[in-house]
Order: structure tokens, then C-alpha cells, then sequence
């Protein structure tokens, strides 16, 4: 047998194509074209030859491996083709405007640089891993991402990356930095923190040098990135470094046009021009649609139409100090005021916080202040005070930092003192006060007003949960005995505790595990506890921007109820009155901006000209002095207009979202899924082809995968079985069951490398029986036809480089002609022993000509979609040049004209891009194979009569017209369903399987295609039943869901409704 030119050869399990061939003594030396490798040699032993070599087209095809060669080719089709694949077996929802930024704005984008602004709480984190996880499938982030954020967040974002999208994250710490060899080449994603990156040399090296290159880079919290900090200057080298630069923060504004500028130039310097000199500003910047997006609260809306964010509201609770924790403050700032220098604001303020936090709190700081003194001060050196903290108002602290604080603190607690053995004493009688006041009988004062709130809520033993905050560990440890104490399951959240263990307690919140989580602000950080919604402030932070976020760790995505906030405030300690005084102005002032000022309560206060930490430091540094910083402190009047004018900007960058249109997107998004129906019985079909079993598993939803040949593929955990599940859902359910091997189930998703993997095997295990022809039955249809598979190669600019796509087609050649089909018929193939015979000349000339016609289809859609794209862009660059137009009128004639051939140039270098971009082509189409299909219907086992088929359609359509419905005709698509009917303004929809009889009623059959879209579809899938169709049709049932209203098998197969059933059926429409 020899090889020739143009012969397909089975080579290492793919099919090639022979370019040339050349025998020698002992087999044939080949130069064949393959389709993962291109071009290459290979050389075929003579005895190898009949093993290898593919037979023609001549019908000699397995059926059975055929039909899966046709399944395969379909899933090739279908995965990218899901707008949200990488969703479709995750434990994720995204709502409207989670999916409309990332789907319709940012994946769009051939070159991302975008700067997400939507306010807090609305899952910017998310949006995040949506865009890398999707992107990164869709082979826009093709290398290495890195993701910037504040040391804090660091550990929240490789737990949701891993959590919610299957993305490891590695985070690159200073030990990472000083080896000397580049980033590990197996980690794709990498978080580091903001400081590490800016200020650590190693890191810097290893992130921005010059043999990095990221495919994405991401900064969380961007904000910082302010034109006063090194941290913008490091953000611009990595945006150099990257091909998409992505950006997030909640406040991008906030009134300061000069920061706004800077990172809207970091973005892109072409567009955005930014002088570092300039500080006053004629008119504001507008970023455009494709670098910029803001959402704000009060506009978003969950899936069933409802508000996502419930309403807010706040109260100050004021509380008097019992006699016994009245003696011990007075104890604490006394011995202050005695050995500490009379300016030494910063450790009155240390004290008098923790004293004014609980009794326990100042006991435990004198306590290590008496350890620090009852060591040997010889050659001690003293903390350095942090930058700020030792001004007297403490200008430049930075007082939401809980390091700087602990430092500060601990350079408190280590000062030399002027007389050790006289301070001894001092402090050991000032600890005596205070224990004598925590052994008093009385309740603390703040404890009585916290059950006061409780019983207001409804909170009691066993039933409720609250959440609390202090800035305090000594304060959350003793609260949380006294919460157990009185009855309430409690635990604590401070800054001990590692990753593993927040989200292990932040867990069992949300599942109502226990009732009340006492947390730092260190603690909760990052963390989102919306299962309550009451919260008390304990104690008072000095940021405002710290009541910001504690708040939001209940006023979130996911809250089902309002939510309540409480400041517990003693006005009879230094900072007490002013705390009480602001909080309450702020408080009248949000309730009439209808709860818009609680995210801005910093901003607002700061436009004020109010120092609000400059005011606590100052009722510190004088007592007396307090009625005057009352006296300063911005009325309702005031906070209102400055609120509203803050409003006022926001709202200038805010963006719609169209609820109406995402919703019409899930429904869509609906009719393409592969859910795991489909993923199940094309598991059954590869599992076939490679002699493997799969039987019924442990717990509902998972099977045993298994081979008793050899050993499953690495996939699969490379032993001889393993357990699988069609969805994450299958896995989750499990694990709630405590189901021990749950961690162990492979989900075999659409975009699961797994599952891709035996796809890929499906197709090189069959491409040579498909390529061969062979015959199969459709048991649907009364007559027969042939199914044609193609294949071409789609090409289009990504960005970064001109990359080919493979896209199958499929064909259907009837005596009628020949015309594209869908690939859900291929549900109906059966495998036969039938023989088949090749083609016709005169099918395969129309095929061809089908088959040309769907390719030059594919690919005018492509270029529609992508040049609504660059329209955009091209619109956006006509914007800018309009306003640079403008500003450069009156500067000198020289300096105008250079502006203006500067941007000309980078117009030019952009509008090249957009070419590039728009620019998609297309090969032929190649034949990939044929099944021949004979029809194995019979028309009294249809289950409707063929020729009452057009009367009961007509019937139905005009019925759901009628109606206001807009009606689709599927009949002839072979998708599983006759019509598809949509309701305008709405995103109700129906996929409607018509069965029409000319008399009365008989048994109804769903065939395989239909009765598996049936369960795929759920809901949206109803079936019509028309009698007397040669008579006076009348519609007698409609029948939403019948999966799940008849309870049927949940796998593929021709599926018989009884006429018992259908007369219930028909009894309760």
C-alpha cells in the first residue's frame, strides 16, 4: 500500500495531511501539514502504512464513532460561542452590571485601559476575575497577569480568585523578590501588595524590569495612586509594561480634578493629558465610555428586578459612663497628664481612645506599659514615632492605618521615663483603679445600651445576628465574654487571624453559624458579613473613611434587609461631645440626600474645611478647649450643600446601566448554554469511544468515570477511575451534605481543561471515521438526508497579534438542497449497521456552496460586533481632538501647532490599530466528513400527525400574537423546539414544542433533541398540544417545563407522555 500526495494519515492519534511522500527501503518519509504542528516531517514504517493511513471518502466510517466525531465538532462550535462560559459551572450569578461591564465594555476591548469607578460594594473584585477568567478563555489575556493591592487585600483576592473562578494565585512576597531567578513560569497570576511593589527594589525589579511583560495588570484601590505618592510612578512603569491595565477604586474623584487627570493619564497619556504643575483646572475631564465606568448605588438592580442595595440608616446612641468606669478614665488621664510632657498629644490620645473603648482595653495598655518599665532601659532606643503622629494636630498621620497606629502605640508604651520607680507606682495605683472598676457590679454603660439595640431588633439568644466593631483587640476579646456570657455564640475577627481563618469565620457568619462576630477594623478588613444587618460601633475611629467601611462589610451586594448602624458615644470623655456633635449633623444630613452621604461621609466633612481627626487631637490637647472645636464643627446646613455638591460630580461621571438589555442577554445566554444534560450525554458518547465505563455514582449528580484498560488521563487524576460532575453546583451540594470526596469530583465544565481534553480526544479518536463517511439513523424523522461537517479558519487582530480560529459547520443536504443546520439535531443520530455510500457529486457541489455561504456569514457577524467596537473608540478619538482643539486657541501659534501634529501623529498610529482590528478573513472550507442519515420514523409512532404539524403551528403563533408576543419560526432549524416567542419590554421568553393531532388526543413523544432541550432550558421551555387540527384547532394544553412537571429521566433519550398524563395536563392549564 503506498502514500501519496493529498492522503490523510492517523499520526500520534491526529489526522494529517500528506504534502509529499517519498518511499524508501523500509517505509515512506513524509512531509505532511498538521493541525496543531503546521508543517513537519514524519516517517511510516510499510507495515505501519494500512494502520495509519485514513480511507477515503467512501463510507467505510464506525457509525457509532462517527456520530461522536460529530458531537465533538459541535462542542468546538458551542464553547466559544457561550458569551459566559467560564460562568456556566461556577458558584457564580453576576448581576445586570456586573455583566454589562464586563461583557459589553470591557472583553470588547482588543487593548483594555479602563478605570472601573463603581461605588462600594458592587463587586469590582468580581467584575475582576469575570473579565481575567473569560478574557484568558477567550485568548485576550494570553500570558501573565499581575494584580496590585493594599497588604491587606492581598489574601481576599487570591481566596475569590481560587473560589469563585478555579484561578490560582501566587502572591509575590519580598522573599520572592530577592531570588534570583525570574517569576516561576508555571504561575500565571500573581497579587502583590502596593507597598512591597513601590517601595521594595527586589519586587520592583521583578514586576516592571526589563524582561517582564504582562498580559494584564491590575491595581485595586487605585485611588492611592495620587500625584504626591511614589506609588504613581510605579503604576506608570507597569502600565508600560502591560497590555491591559485595568484600575479600580470607589472615590476616582472625590473633588480633586488634579488627582482625577493623573489616573486617567496613566491610562493612556495620549488621550489624557496631565500637567503635574497644573492645580487649577478650567472645565473637568470626561474620560471616555471605553477607558471609564461608574455605577452608582441607588440604580442597580438584582436579577428579579428588585433594588440591589436596601436602604441605610444611621444613629448616634449616647451613652454615660457608670461611676465606676467614670473613676477609671479619670484615673487613666490623670496619670497621663502627670508623666507624660504637657504636649504630648499623641499619648493622651493613645490613652484617653482606650479608655474611652472599655475599662479593659486602658487596663491592658497600662499593663504593658508597666512591662515596658519593668525592663532595663540601658541602651534602649525608643520606636520611632510615625510620619505625622508626632505633630499636635497630627497633621499627615495617617490615621486610618492600623500599623501606623500600633507603632505609634508602641512608642508610646516604650518612652523613656523621667522617674521609673515613681511611674512604677503610678501606674501600678492607676491599675488598681481600674481593676476595682471592672470587679463593680455595675453593667458597663455601653454593654446596657448594646442590649437596648438588641431588644429593639429582635436579637436574643439563638436567634439574630449582629455585628461589632472596635478598633481595639483587648476591647473585641473582652466583649466577646460578655456577648457569650449573656447567651449569644460569638466570635472574634482581629488581625491574628490568618487568611484561612477569616474566611473560615466570615463562612459560618454567612451560614448563621453563630450570632455575633466582635471585630477589629485590622480584622475586618476586606471581609463581607451581609448575613446580619445591625451593627454597633463600639468605639469611634478617627477616619471617617473607617466608618466608610465598616459599614459596607453589611451594606452590600447580597443584603436582604435594611441595615441599622449605631456609633456608641460618651460625650463626657475628650472626644465624646465633638464625636457626638458630627456624627448626628452627618446623620440629619444623609437622611436628606435619601442615604447618599454615608459613602462620603470623609469627602463631605473634608470639603468642609474640618479637620476631623485634627479635632479629636485637639479635645485632647486641651479639655477646655472642646466648645471651640464645637464651634467648628459644620452644621446639617453646611454638610448638605457640600454633600450635594459632591453628589453633584459623581452624578457627572455616573453611567446608566439598561436592566432592560442585560436581562434580555441572560435570557439569550439561556439558549446557548451547554448545561449538564448536554455535557453528560457527550461524556457518554467520548467515554464510548475510548472504552471506558460510567455508572452512577455516590451522590446524586456524580458518576464514576472509570477504565479498565489504562489509566485515565492526567485530567482525570491519571488512575483508572475518578469521580465527575457535570456542574459545581453537583460539587457544592455535596459538600453541604458532607459528603467526604466531594473535593475529589472533577467538574466537567465547558471550559474545564478537563473537559476541553476529552473533547480533543473525541476529535482525534473519530476525525478519521467522520472523514470516511458512515451511516447512523435519526429516529425523529421520516425521511432521510446527509449531515455534512466543515470546517475554516477565522482570523482577527487580538490586540496584541493576528491570531486563527478553527470553526466547524454544520450542513444539511436533503433532495430540497442543502442549508447550515443546528448542531442540536445532532441529538437525534443513533448509531446504525447499516452500510453507506458516498455522496453524490451533485450533494456535495450544494454543501460546498452551504457551506461557503455559513462561513462568509460567521464572518460578517465577527466584523459587525468588532467594528461597533472601534466605532466607538474612532467616535471617542473625535472627542478628544475636538477638545484639544479648543484648549490650545489661545496658546501661542508654535506651541498650537506642535500640540496639535503631536496628537495628529498618535491619531494616525490609532486609527492603524482600528484597521487592524476590523480587518477579519477567512479560508475555505474544508470537509471534515459526512454521516449519512436514513430516516427511523414511522408515522404512527410520531406522537403527532405530520400533516396537522402546519395547522397547529399556525394556531399557536396566531394565539401568542394575540397576545403581544413576537414569534420566531425554529421548525426547520432542527433545534428541539418549533418557535421562539418573546414578549417586547420584557425578558420573558418561550421555546415552544407544537404537537398537533387532526382528531382527539393521543400519546405524545418528545424525541431525543427535544426532550433534552426540554431539560437544558427549563422554564423556558413549553409544550403546545393542538387538537383537531383538520377541523377547529383548538389549543388544550400549555405546558411550561415539562421536565420538570413530568418528572422524566434526566438524560437523552425518546421520551412517551402518556395520554393519562396529558388529560391531567389538560385538566390544569
Amino acid at each position: 500500500m503506498d502514500i501519496d500526495k493529498n492522503d490523510r494519515l492517523l499520526i500520534d492519534g491526529e489526522l494529517v495531511t500528506v504534502v509529499a511522500a517519498f518511499q524508501e527501503q523500509t517505509g515512506f518519509n513524509c512531509v505532511i501539514k498538521s493541525p496543531t504542528r503546521g508543517l513537519t516531517e514524519a516517517f511510516v514504517l510499510l507495515a505501519d502504512v494500512p494502520a495509519c493511513k485514513v480511507a477515503r471518502s467512501d463510507g467505510s466510517g464506525d457509525s457509532a464513532r462517527a456520530i461522536t466525531g460529530v458531537w465533538a465538532q459541535w462542542m468546538r462550535w458551542a464553547i466559544p460561542r457561550i458569551r459566559s462560559a467560564v460562568l456556566a459551572t461556577r458558584p457564580l450569578r453576576p448581576y445586570a452590571h456586573q455583566d454589562d461591564a464586563v461583557f459589553s465594555v470591557m472583553l470588547p476591548q482588543p487593548k483594555l485601559r479602563f478605570l472601573l469607578a463603581d461605588e462600594p460594594g458592587t463587586g469590582k473584585t468580581l467584575m475582576t476575575g469575570m473579565y481575567l477568567a473569560e478574557g484568558r478563555r477567550q485568548g485576550l489575556i494570553p500570558g501573565k497577569t499581575v494584580i496590585v493591592v493594599p497588604a491587606h487585600l492581598v489574601g481576599k483576592w487570591i481566596g475569590e480568585l481560587k473560589r469563585f473562578f478555579g484561578i490560582d494565585a501566587q502572591r509575590i512576597t519580598a522573599d520572592v523578590g530577592r531570588e534570583p531567578l525570574d517569576l516561576r513560569a508555571d504561575v500565571d497570576v500573581w497579587v502583590v501588595s502596593l507597598d512591597l511593589f513601590t517601595y521594595n527594589t527586589d519586587v520592583r525589579r521583578k514586576v516592571v524590569g526589563s524582561r517582564a511583560s504582562w498580559s494584564l495588570a491590575v491595581f485595586d484601590e487605585a485611588h492611592r495612586l495620587t500625584p504626591t505618592s511614589q506609588h504613581l510612578s510605579a503604576a506608570r512603569q507597569l502600565g508600560d509594561a502591560a497590555h491591559h491595565l485595568l484600575l479600580l477604586t470607589a472615590t476616582p474623584h472625590r473633588g480633586k480634578e488634579n488627582f482625577f487627570r493623573a489616573l486617567l493619564n496613566l491610562l493612556d497619556p495620549a488621550l489624557y493629558r496631565w500637567d503635574p504643575s497644573e492645580k487649577t483646572y478650567d472645565h473637568p475631564m470626561r474620560p471616555g465610555p471605553n477607558n471609564f465606568l461608574r455605577r452608582m448605588k441607588e440604580d442597580l438592580r438584582g436579577l428579579d428586578g428588585e433594588l440591589l442595595f436596601r436602604p441605610r440608616y444611621a444613629q448616634t446612641h449616647e451613652v454615660f459612663l457608670t461611676p465606676a468606669e467614670s473613676d477609671a478614665y479619670d484615673a487613666v488621664m490623670g496619670y497621663v497628664e502627670t508623666w507624660y510632657s504637657s504636649d504630648s498629644v499623641l499619648a493622651r490620645s493613645i490613652y484617653g481612645k482606650r479608655a474611652a473603648s472599655s475599662v479593659t482595653a486602658a487596663l491592658e495598655t497600662l499593663r504593658r506599659r508597666r512591662a515596658a518599665l519593668s525592663g532595663s532601659q540601658a541602651g534602649r532606643v525608643p520606636p520611632v514615632v510615625p510620619d505625622g503622629f508626632e505633630n499636635q494636630d497630627l497633621a499627615r498621620a495617617a490615621l486610618d492605618s492600623d500599623d501606623a497606629w500600633h507603632d505609634a502605640e508602641a512608642a508610646v508604651l516604650q518612652a523613656r521615663s523621667s522617674d521609673r520607680r515613681a511611674e512604677l507606682d503610678a501606674v501600678a495605683a492607676a491599675i488598681s483603679q481600674l481593676e476595682r472598676s471592672l470587679a463593680s457590679r455595675d453593667e458597663a454603660a455601653k454593654w446596657q445600651a448594646a442590649r437596648d439595640i438588641m431588644q429593639q431588633h429582635q436579637i436574643n439568644p439563638g436567634s439574630g445576628q449582629l455585628l461589632v466593631f472596635s478598633e481595639f483587640t483587648d476591647t473585641a476579646r473582652w466583649l466577646a465574654g460578655v456577648f457569650r456570657a449573656a447567651g449569644f455564640s460569638t466570635e472574634v475577627l482581629d488581625g491574628s487571624v490568618d487568611q484561612a481563618g477569616r474566611e473560615e469565620l466570615q463562612a459560618r457568619f454567612l451560614k448563621d453559624r453563630f450570632q455575633v462576630l466582635v471585630s477589629t477594623d485590622a480584622g475586618g478588613e476586606g471581609i463581607d458579613l451581609q448575613s446580619a444587618h445591625v451593627m454597633i460601633d463600639w468605639d469611634i475611629p478617627w477616619s471617617l473613611v473607617r466608618l466608610e467601611q465598616r459599614a459596607g462589610r453589611l451594606h452590600r451586594i447580597g443584603q436582604q434587609n435594611e441595615v441599622f448602624v449605631y456609633h456608641l458615644v460618651a460625650p463626657e470623655t475628650r472626644e465624646g461631645r465633638v464625636q457626638q456633635v458630627i456624627l448626628e449633623n452627618l446623620t440629619a444630613a444623609s437622611a436628606s440626600l435619601q442615604g447618599r452621604l454615608y459613602d462620603l461621609l470623609d469627602a463631605t466633612v473634608d470639603r468642609t474645611g474640618f479637620n476631623f481627626g485634627a479635632a479629636m487631637a485637639a479635645a485632647h490637647r486641651d479639655p477646655a478647649a472642646v466648645g471651640q472645636v464645637l464651634a467648628a464643627v459644620p452644621d446639617t446646613a453646611t454638610l448638605v450643600a457640600r454633600a450635594k455638591d459632591i453628589v453633584a460630580e459623581e452624578d457627572r461621571f455616573k453611567t446608566p446601566v439598561d436592566h432592560g438589555e442585560a436581562m434580555q442577554r441572560f435570557a439569550s445566554d439561556r439558549l446557548q448554554a451547554i448545561n449538564p444534560v448536554i455535557v453528560s450525554a457527550f461524556v457518554d458518547q467520548a467515554a464510548s469511544v475510548e472504552g471506558w465505563s460510567v455508572s452512577t455514582g455516590p451522590t446524586p449528580g456524580i458518576r464514576v468515570l472509570r477504565s479498565d484498560l489504562a489509566h485515565l488521563p492526567a485530567s482525570f487524576g491519571g488512575l483508572q477511575e475518578c469521580l465527575i460532575a457535570a456542574d459545581s453546583a453537583t460539587v457544592t451540594k455535596a459538600q453541604e451534605e458532607q459528603f467526604r470526596r466531594a473535593e475529589d469530583v472533577i467538574v466537567l465544565g465547558p471550559t474545564e481543561d478537563s473537559f476541553q481534553e476529552l473533547v480533543e480526544r473525541a476529535v482525534q479518536r473519530c476525525e478519521g471515521d467522520l472523514l470516511a463517511g458512515a451511516a447512523a439513523v435519526d429516529v425523529s424523522s421520516l425521511t432521510g438526508y446527509t449531515l455534512f461537517v466543515y470546517a475554516a479558519e477565522l482570523e482577527h487582530h487580538n490586540g496584541i497579534r493576528r491570531i486563527r480560529r478553527t470553526v466547524p459547520f454544520l450542513i444539511r443536504y436533503s433532495g430540497a438542497g442543502a442549508f447550515a443546520t443546528a448542531w442540536e439535531s445532532v441529538m437525534n443520530l443513533s448509531p446504525t449497521a447499516d452500510p453507506s455510500k458516498p455522496p453524490s457529486p451533485a450533494a456535495r457541489v450544494e454543501a460546498d456552496t452551504a457551506a461557503r455561504k455559513a462561513v462568509q456569514t460567521e464572518t460578517s457577524e465577527m466584523q459587525r460586533l468588532q467594528r461597533s467596537v472601534t466605532a466607538k473608540s474612532r467616535d471617542q478619538l473625535g472627542d478628544v481632538e475636538r477638545r484639544l482643539k479648543r484648549q490650545v486657541r489661545a496658546l501661542d501659534s508654535d506651541v498650537r501647532r506642535s500640540r496639535l501634529e503631536q496628537f495628529a501623529a498618535e491619531k494616525a498610529d490609532r486609527l492603524a490599530h482600528f484597521a487592524l482590528f476590523d480587518n477579519i478573513t477567512h479560508t475555505s472550507p474544508t470537509l471534515l466528513g459526512w454521516v449519512q442519515v436514513s430516516g427511523g420514523a414511522r408515522a404512527n409512532e410520531l406522537g403527532h400527525d405530520p400533516d396537522s404539524e402546519r395547522v397547529a403551528i399556525a394556531k399557536v403563533v396566531t394565539e401568542l400574537e394575540g397576545l403581544g408576543w413576537v414569534v420566531d419560526d425554529r421548525q426547520t432549524a432542527g433545534l428541539g423546539y418549533d418557535l421562539l416567542a418573546r414578549r417586547p419590554g420584557t425578558t420573558d421568553q418561550r421555546l415552544i414544542e407544537v404537537k398537533g393531532f387532526l382528531a382527539g388526543i393521543r400519546p405524545v413523544f418528545f424525541e431525543q433533541h427535544e426532550w433534552a432541550q426540554a431539560q437544558q432550558r427549563g422554564p423556558d421551555y413549553w409544550l403546545y398540544v393542538v387538537l383537531q387540527c383538520a377541523t377547529r384547532p383548538t389549543v388544550v394544553i400549555r405546558c411550561q417545563d415539562p421536565a420538570g412537571t413530568l418528572a422524566g429521566p434526566r438524560r437523552i433519550e425518546r421520551f412517551k407522555i402518556p395520554v393519562s398524563q396529558l388529560r391531567h395536563l389538560m385538566e390544569n392549564r
